[in-house]
């Protein structure tokens, strides 16, 4: 262990310039519906979203955290913000100034530079501050403050002044505590059914929150719909779209510049309603508390994005689209932009839209999180050297402490199977389809009516063509799982699959079948968390019942098979349930890991009454994987593997991880996926 704590990262200003990307001022385009929101009374502007943190990672070399802070307003330069760190045990002092009962040398404080990445219409400035800060050896608080926060009873909860935000920090030694979530937001239903299940509200965000305060989280994982864009049918600009009724010049259709400039309006002021305090405080003050790893999904874009024909993919609407759609993602979820996503802790697949992440959640837990959406086509979740690209990645980038991998994967991959929906589509006139896969409202609406608004298909199946188990994609599902059961035997590390979408919560699992009682020693023993959705509203309970008769064990391979848990005996009311294997209540996911026994914990917490906060927990619990020579760093002593373990005067190494052993041969290792072209079309250059 270290005699005395590392010091402090030094900070220096850094120049600010403009990027070379940044859009000009709309000259035609009217904004006076935008929403009011409360101007600084110390610099002339206005802040429309923000601030939302974001996570990045932890430098082991300097024991430091990463992540950064995004404010979007409409001041000429970057708001001031600083950022005290002190003890989590330290006890806040009763002056409304941030002093502490305890030795000053334990706060500091230090002050966030801003930087623009981008410029939307009249001059809103997404302003990026990276946050780089100290981890010791006991958990922290970090208290952020600017005197340009608006004033929202959401902020002034924190009775601070001026108003800020506490985020947690970990220790060197622990793992973080995270929450996953998807489907944050509604389709386009009815406004009666929103209000049915709480939309101002928000009452699983609340729950979120009253637990946070309990035992906080340190991370937020997003697990794709953060916001959902369906209502951009609707819009007035997309008129012309839906008044065309011949599919084939809907496609060729080329868009005015009012349709163009719409798209942009559309996507940017759509993220200012879903993560702002004025529309959404409760979640606002979510994102601006927990940092977030967040990563897309087809709502994030446009309903079943990336599984339509090519020739709708390549309609000059879906490129404008999917253009706007990307640079407001990785903007206001990222706080980046395409290009300069490397620089800000995400790998570039193939496609410069498509960005994975590769992470560590502190010493037990890493996060593999694949971008589904960037580079997808109706053949293709990813293309095979995305895949080599991510694989690469973790297994140089991952230290040899880590017990468990998360994978998160947006669709689950462990999942009942969909077959026979497909199969009894062309004789299944009036069934309900679109709800098969959790997809409701307008695009739900068109594909039960068997027509599909956006090219006049009949009978389009992109939820179908969605999952993972869709007859395109289960050659590449069988590979991308068989290389992580490749990666499970060399690292003797614990993977377990993350995933929404779907509207319901679940939980499944790949196993050996002569390891049953023997779950530890087993590497293709790996648990899917369903969890879906956090927001939007259930499928049809009828649907549910189909797939928990339809999804009896699959054999995977010869000795491994896949099958769902019986996790639900008793609805969170207390009911007895006959369906127990999918629920359809609205949920979340909190995980954290047990640091004695290193196991992970994987809480559902189902909601009890529609509407109303509180939640019932459903506990899945996955041991550590101890096989092969790699399984003895795991029975190491908890702190085996801190840098200057020995108190050693010895200046510390470069790199104070364990070294990371190279992969051996192993004569399992799976065929690699052939490689051809990105699936039949042309993705549109980001903006």
């Amino acid at each position: 262990m270290y005699n005395q704590e590392p010091p402090p990262p030094q900070y220096s200003a850094q120049p600010t310039h403009r990027f070379d990307n940044v859009r000009s001022a709309f000259q035609n385009f009217s904004l006076d519906h935008r929403p009011h929101l409360h101007r600084s009374s110390t610099l002339k502007g206005e802040i429309v979203a923000g601030p939302l943190l974001r996570y990045i990672g932890t430098n082991y070399e300097r024991n430091t955290y990463i992540g950064s802070c995004l404010v979007v307003s409409t001041h000429k330069r970057a708001p001031n913000i600083e950022v005290t760190v002190r003890p989590a045990s330290a006890t806040p002092g009763s002056s409304k100034h941030h002093h502490f009962r305890r030795n000053l040398n334990t706060t500091r404080t230090y002050r966030l530079v801003g930087e623009p990445l981008d410029v939307f219409g009249e001059g809103y400035t997404f302003w990026r501050y990276a946050i780089e800060l100290p981890l010791t050896h006991e958990p922290q608080i970090a208290t952020y403050t600017s005197d340009t926060f608006a004033v929202t009873p959401a902020i002034a909860q924190h009775q601070q002044q001026p108003p800020g935000f506490d985020f947690h920090l970990p220790s060197l030694q622990q793992s973080m505590r995270f929450m996953f979530y998807s489907c944050n937001g509604f389709s386009d239903i009815p406004q009666e059914m929103k209000d049915k299940f709480g939309e101002k509200e928000a009452p699983l965000w609340q729950d979120v929150l009253d637990r946070h305060q309990i035992m906080p989280f340190h991370v937020l994982l997003g697990g794709g719909d953060q916001l959902y864009q369906d209502r951009l049918l609707k819009e007035d600009f997309m008129k012309p779209w839906r008044d065309e009724k011949d599919p084939k010049k809907r496609v060729a259709m080329t868009l005015t510049k009012a349709m163009r400039d719409g798209f942009e309006h559309f996507y940017f002021w759509n993220y200012v309603i879903n993560f702002g305090f004025k529309d959404n405080p409760v979640i606002a003050k979510a994102f601006a508390t927990i940092p977030s790893v967040n990563m897309w999904d087809d709502h994030d874009i446009i309903d079943g994005y990336g599984s339509y024909p090519s020739d709708m993919q390549n309609a000059d609407c879906f490129q404008v689209l999917f253009a706007n759609a990307t640079r407001f993602y990785y903007l206001f979820q990222h706080h980046t932009t395409p290009e300069r996503a490397t620089q800000h802790g995400m790998i570039r697949g193939v496609h410069p839209a498509c960005h994975h992440i590769v992470t560590t959640l502190g010493k037990d837990i890493a996060l593999l999180s694949l971008d589904a959406r960037g580079e997808r086509t109706k053949h293709d979740v990813c293309q095979p050297k995305s895949y080599d690209i991510l694989f690469d990645a973790l297994y140089r980038q991952i230290p040899g402490s880590v017990k468990h991998l998360l994978v998160l994967t947006g669709v689950p991959l462990i999942y009942p199977r969909l077959t026979l929906f497909e199969k009894a589509m062309d004789g299944a006139a009036g069934f309900n389809l679109a709800t098969i896969a959790g997809k409701t409202g307008a695009l739900g609406d068109i594909i039960n009516g068997q027509l599909n608004k956006w090219n006049g298909d009949p009978e389009l199946l992109d939820d179908m063509n969605d999952h993972w188990t869709a007859g395109n994609h289960v050659v590449e599902r069988k590979r991308f799982i068989e290389r992580l059961q490749q990666y499970a035997r060399e690292r003797s590390v614990r993977v377990s699959f993350l995933g929404g979408d779907v509207h319901c919560c679940g939980a499944g699992r790949l196993y050996s079948k002569d390891m049953k009682q023997k779950e530890e020693g087993d590497p293709h023993f790996m648990v899917q968390i369903i969890s879906s959705a956090i927001v939007n509203i259930p499928p049809p309970q009828a649907l549910l019942t189909i797939l928990n008769q339809n999804s009896s064990y699959v054999t995977f391979s010869p000795n491994t098979e896949e099958k769902m848990y019986n996790l639900f005996k008793r609805s969170p009311n207390g009911n007895t349930r006959q369906n127990k294997k999918l629920m359809g209540c609205r949920n979340y996911c909190a995980g954290y890991v047990d640091e004695q026994s290193g196991k992970i914990s994987f809480w559902i917490q189902a909601e009890k009454e529609v509407g109303v906060k509180g939640t019932m927990g459903y506990l899945i619990e996955v041991p550590k994987l101890l096989f092969g020579p790699s399984a003895k760093r795991h029975l190491e002593p908890s702190n085996a593997w801190m840098p200057n373990q020995h108190h050693s005067q010895k200046p510390m190494p470069a790199n104070p991880m364990p070294s990371i052993p190279q992969p051996h041969v192993d004569n399992n290792r799976p065929p690699p996926l052939p490689s051809r072209a990105a699936g039949g079309f042309i993705r549109p250059p980001p903006h």
